[in-house]
């Protein structure tokens, strides 16, 4: 290359600007409400049972707790939008090659879809 070239060239971008640095907090938001929807999902799900329900004769929910799934249901939905805004804003913000992609959106995104599908054709 040649030193107009490299002049050309050269990484003309300052600092990280509002949308790079908001990446950071899609990925944040999304691993909360990752956590959040499993505590959801442990509140929603049938009990099993287990040897010490035998035992004392207890009585076991035995079907999934359907307001608790919706709002299950809501937050992945609010889950993949913020997944799928972050992921927009990243694909348009990494250009160059020392840019890096955020990998943990794409497994959150995919894992929300995952979360959607299962809902619908549980209930």
């Amino acid at each position: 290359m040649e030193e107009h070239e490299k002049a050309y060239y050269q990484n003309r971008r300052g600092k990280p600007d509002f949308l790079i640095k908001s990446l950071k907090w899609f990925v944040v938001i999304s691993w909360l409400l990752m956590v959040t929807a499993l505590l959801i999902f442990g509140a929603a799900i049938p009990e099993v049972e287990s040897f010490f329900d035998r035992k004392f004769d207890m009585k076991l929910i035995s079907n999934w707790n359907q307001t608790v799934s919706l709002y299950l249901f809501y937050m992945m939905i609010v889950w993949f939008c913020i997944s799928v805004i972050g992921l927009v804003i990243n694909s348009k913000r990494c250009r160059r090659k020392d840019d890096e992609f955020r990998v943990s959106l794409i497994f959150l995104c995919i894992i929300s879809v995952f979360g959607i599908i299962v809902y619908l054709f549980l209930f």
